[in-house]
């Protein structure tokens, strides 16, 4: 038997918790949405099942907000999709999925071309600017410790979390 009260409690802590990690809430309700009813789903379908499950106008349910939550979602391997602009896109959820896991490998390829930012200044500022050399070499290192916590975080995990790229 199907509890819409606790569904949409569901959803909402979802939300949340997207939300204290500084993400849209909407893209909680979507990851919550797609695990409750998995199947392939438009843009269009999200937004009119969300409107439905949140039918108050306080809630950022449209096609727009969709997109746009469905855009970091894809960006973090949360989500799949196919299809193409002619025939229009299909999201699911993907089977590997853990936003944890997702957000750390993300973190990681952030961090990697931050430092390697970091070090293309270094390379160009040479030792003319010393304060600038010193702030870079703080910037790197911090990062770089940063990084290596992350990755040891994944390999904990075991073989699936692989970062890309490596």
């Amino acid at each position: 038997m199907v509890s819409h009260g606790l569904r949409r409690e569901f959803l909402t802590s979802v939300g949340t918790m997207y939300t204290q990690y500084g993400y849209p809430e909407y893209c909680g309700w979507i990851e919550g949405l797609m695990l409750l009813e998995p199947q392939e789903w438009t843009q269009r379908g999200i937004s009119q099942r969300l409107g439905e499950l949140f039918p108050e106008s306080k809630y950022p349910t449209s096609i727009p907000s969709v997109n746009r939550a469905l855009k970091v979602l894809e960006t973090y391997g949360v989500i799949e999709k196919t299809g193409s602009r002619k025939t229009g896109y299909r999201y699911q959820i993907a089977f590997s999925t853990n936003l944890g896991i997702s957000m750390l490998h993300q973190l990681i390829i952030v961090n990697r071309n931050f430092i390697s930012n970091m070090k293309g200044i270094k390379t160009r500022n040479g030792k003319r600017d010393s304060n600038l050399r010193k702030a870079l070499n703080v910037e790197i290192k911090a990062i770089g410790i940063w990084n290596k916590a992350l990755e040891r975080v994944l390999e904990s995990f075991g073989d699936e979390t692989k970062v890309r790229g490596d």
